[in-house]
């Protein structure tokens, strides 16, 4: 019997995202992952880190490497995603976060690369992750009004998760708002 695949986590995906864009190189995945817009402000990873990583990937099956052979440098990998990564990605971008903790991070990814998958994918991920913190107010909320105590210490903290979540779903409506003007500015500005 084969030992059980184990998913990526998320930082791993961002990889997968950047390898699914074009087949590169170890070094030159490592600058892009340090300078990549938004990417670079909610994710650092060490040079040795993301090496391990992709070793990771590659054993399990994600991405597969190549020997690229040049007379003025030394031989290098070049990674491409596999089939098995390639779904797991696109599974990954169009699949909301389960915790409202995810959002700073492992949502901001996925809307990050779903931009890069087009506009369809975008609507898709925003509306079910409003679906998602939808639930998780309405559960907040009665949570909050099952309460007996009006003076409880457990008061503040719903009261301060419900506000965190009507915080959340308001700036999921402006995401919407802000990426469609991106979209239409870059409409107008037609191909370089």
């Amino acid at each position: 019997m084969s030992p059980r695949q184990q998913s990526p986590f998320s930082f791993e995906y961002v990889l997968l995202g950047i390898i699914y864009q074009h087949p590169i190189h170890g070094y030159e995945l490592f600058k892009e992952v340090s300078q990549l817009e938004g990417i670079a402000l909610i994710w650092k990873v060490k040079q040795s880190q993301l090496y391990a990583l992709l070793d990771k990937l590659e054993i399990e099956g994600y991405i597969q490497s190549t020997l690229i052979s040049n007379e003025a440098r030394p031989t290098r990998k070049q990674y491409c995603l596999t089939e098995a990564g390639l779904a797991s990605f696109l599974a990954w971008v169009q699949t909301p976060v389960k915790h409202g903790r995810d959002i700073r991070q492992d949502f901001l990814a996925r809307l990050y690369f779903a931009q890069r998958l087009g506009k369809d994918a975008v609507t898709l991920l925003l509306e079910q992750q409003k679906e998602v913190c939808q639930t998780w107010r309405d559960g907040v909320n009665l949570r909050l009004k099952s309460l007996v105590d009006s003076h409880s210490f457990d008061r503040l903290i719903y009261e301060y998760r419900l506000k965190q979540m009507d915080a959340t779903l308001s700036w999921l409506d402006d995401c919407w708002e802000i990426l469609e003007k991106t979209w239409q500015i870059s409409q107008f500005q037609g191909p370089d």
